[in-house]
Parts: C-alpha cells; sequence; structure tokens
C-alpha cells in the first residue's frame, strides 16, 4: 500500500508529535517520583515526631489491662481444666473399657495412648512374660555357677594335696 506524500509527512509529524509527548511524560513522571519520594520522607519525620509518642503512650496506658485479661483467660482455663479433667479421663477411661468388651483392641489402643498422651490417664503397666521369668531363672543360675566356682577356688581344703606314699 503506497501512500501519498501528503500522508507521509503527516504521518511523520505524528510520529514526532507522539515522541515528544513520551518524552515529556517520562520527565514529569521522573519529577512526581522525586515529589513522592519527599513525602514519602516527610511523612515518616512527622510519624516519628508526633504519632509514634502517642502511639507509645497508648500501649503503657492499656498494656496492664490487657496483661490483666491475660492473666485473668489463663486462671479460668486452669480452673476449667482442673475441673473437667477427671470427667473426661473417666469417659476415656470409660471408652477403653468398652472398646475392649466390643474387642476392638485398636480402637482402644488409639484412645489409651490419646489419653496417656494428655496426661488424663495413666499409662499402661507393661505384664511380664513368659520369657522374662525364663531370663531371671538363667540369671539367677549363672550367679549360683559363678559363687559356687569362687568358693571352690578359693577354700582352704588340707585334704585336697595327698602326700606321697612312701614305696614299701
Amino acid at each position: 500500500m503506497s501512500l501519498t506524500r501528503k500522508n507521509r509527512r503527516e504521518l511523520r509529524r505524528l510520529r514526532n508529535h507522539a515522541q515528544d509527548v513520551l518524552d515529556e511524560q517520562r520527565i514529569v513522571l521522573g519529577h512526581a517520583g522525586e515529589v513522592l519520594q519527599a513525602a514519602g520522607s516527610q511523612a515518616r519525620r512527622l510519624s516519628d515526631e508526633h504519632l509514634a509518642p502517642r502511639v507509645n503512650e497508648a500501649m503503657t496506658t492499656v498494656r496492664p489491662q490487657v496483661d490483666r485479661g491475660i492473666l485473668a483467660a489463663r486462671r479460668a482455663s486452669e480452673q476449667v481444666r482442673r475441673a473437667t479433667a477427671p470427667l473426661v479421663a473417666g469417659a476415656l477411661a470409660s471408652t477403653v473399657r468398652t472398646l475392649e468388651q466390643l474387642e476392638n483392641a485398636e480402637g482402644a489402643k488409639q484412645v489409651r495412648r490419646f489419653g496417656e498422651k494428655r496426661g488424663l490417664l495413666a499409662p499402661q503397666k507393661k505384664k511380664r512374660g513368659a520369657g522374662g521369668f525364663i531370663a531371671l531363672g538363667l540369671g539367677i543360675a549363672a550367679a549360683v555357677g559363678v559363687g559356687y566356682t569362687l568358693w571352690q577356688a578359693f577354700r582352704s581344703d588340707d585334704e585336697l594335696w595327698v602326700a606321697p606314699e612312701s614305696g614299701e
């Protein structure tokens, strides 16, 4: 597509004008950035001079009431915990017994573990099996054997040595 000379000149003029406008906008945006930076630093200075002392003063005024409120909430939660712990422990123990009666050993074990983690149920005592008694018996037998060997080694027996017989 070919353009007439007049249209090409007009297009060139518009392109140059657009480039000039773009350059001017860049300069204006640069100045706006500088103004914005100066305004931000001024706002920080005013905040440090006027706002920060007021906020600190308000915090020192409010802090004791907040601390008292937190302490009261902690006391109340501890009282609730003390009051409900026996009830929850009883319910957990009852649940464990019921699950054991229903032969749901896995569920009973999970509920018991939860109660033990929370400190509501006492840990279940481990049962001694036959292996423990056998090991205890072997240990006692070994100790008796060592004691007998030591007694034999250190006894003073005069008859232990046989005198040589004189040959007739």
